[in-house]
């Protein structure tokens, strides 16, 4: 071969080789693409959050992460570095960092890695949790915040609570509830807040009850002392520095409001607002918006309406409200939804 032939193959050979190195991209960027809308997952979508730049993030139930930046969804699961993508909740940290409560613990994503932090292992299996809870998993990250000292806090799927410094895990409320047909507690933790004092709050849903924790000692709030019920979903900690709280529909449960002395209890029916509470959101003028199994209604002024679409149709199976500037974004099993104070658009592919 000629010299100027040779040099030529050369060339082209040194592209082909920096082309095949430029699509070695790291595991998360692989197989993510970009996307108009978001495709809908088998099981829908569990919670969703607004980060610094204004961008959401959605966990699913299945589908993993999806990331919108205003323009075009992107998805993460595990081929892309998810250590599971079944998703429960979503925060963004002191340092941009984004995390992820998981089946299978927690993820720290930076914007580059995944980064996978297990919580300590709690065995609770029993021959009756295995029968009648299969889907309880103490070693999942339900719930988590980060609180203004910078320790994150984390409930679990059935072992209570945890607090993470970022080296250290420390365990509390594993025996706080009921015990079970096995002996066993199953504290169960599906939201943790801190209020405008800094006092850290636990809801439980296995007979549990609201719990303060002030920095020093925990208190405990059950039905002896105003409570609806001791099965608690969610917890919203308004702007006046009231927390609502929202339960499962068990029993007598309703719409409950703690003033820090007092609690008062909002009765709830299908005409209203359903009992089941899965999401709790106070917009900018105040009101309460609730979403649960039977779509969104809004309390205002100590009035309930149902929240409907220009064309009456009242969702159903919400799991969470977020708001960011003017619009509002709520979603759960059946998509993803954008309330601009006047439309109501969907998020997700047909």
């Amino acid at each position: 071969m000629k010299p100027r032939l040779l040099n030529i193959a050369l060339l082209i050979s040194m592209l082909i080789l920096f082309a095949c190195f430029g699509q070695m991209k790291k595991p998360e960027q692989q197989n993510t693409r970009k996307m108009i809308s978001a495709p809908m997952p088998e099981n829908g979508f569990s919670t969703g959050m607004v980060d610094h730049q204004g961008h959401l993030w959605f966990g699913s139930q299945g589908g993993g992460l999806f990331h919108f930046n205003g323009k075009t969804f992107s998805q993460f699961t595990e081929q892309n570095g998810l250590n599971s993508n079944h998703i429960f909740s979503i925060i963004e940290d002191k340092d941009q960092n984004i995390w992820l409560g998981t089946q299978q613990g927690l993820t720290k994503y930076d914007g580059e890695h995944f980064e996978h932090i297990p919580l300590p292992f709690q065995d609770t299996t029993s021959v009756w949790l295995d029968q009648v809870y299969p889907i309880i998993n103490p070693n999942a990250a339900h719930s988590i915040i980060q609180d203004n000292q910078g320790d994150f806090w984390i409930g679990t799927g059935g072992g209570g609570a945890f607090r993470y410094d970022g080296k250290t895990f420390t365990s509390f409320l594993k025996d706080d509830g009921m015990k079970y047909e096995d002996s066993l507690h199953h504290n169960w933790i599906p939201d943790i807040k801190e209020d405008l004092d800094g006092n850290i709050w636990f809801a439980s849903m296995s007979y549990g009850g609201l719990t303060r924790y002030d920095g020093n000692s925990f208190q405990t709030f059950l039905r002896q002392d105003g409570l609806s019920d001791d099965m608690i979903r969610q917890i919203l900690v308004a702007k006046t520095g009231k927390l609502w709280l929202g339960f499962n529909g068990n029993r007598k449960s309703a719409l409950t409001v703690y003033d820090g002395e007092a609690f008062s209890i909002f009765p709830l029916n299908d005409n209203n607002c359903h009992r089941n509470i899965r999401a709790l959101y106070e917009d900018t003028k105040g009101n309460i918006w609730i979403g649960g199994i039977n779509g969104i209604c809004i309390l205002s002024d100590n009035n309930f309406n149902k929240f409907l679409d220009a064309n009456g149709y009242a969702f159903s199976d919400i799991t969470f409200i977020i708001g960011h500037q003017k619009d509002i974004w709520f979603g759960g099993k059946n998509g993803i939804w954008k309330f601009d104070g006047q439309e109501v658009t969907s998020l997700i592919a047909n």
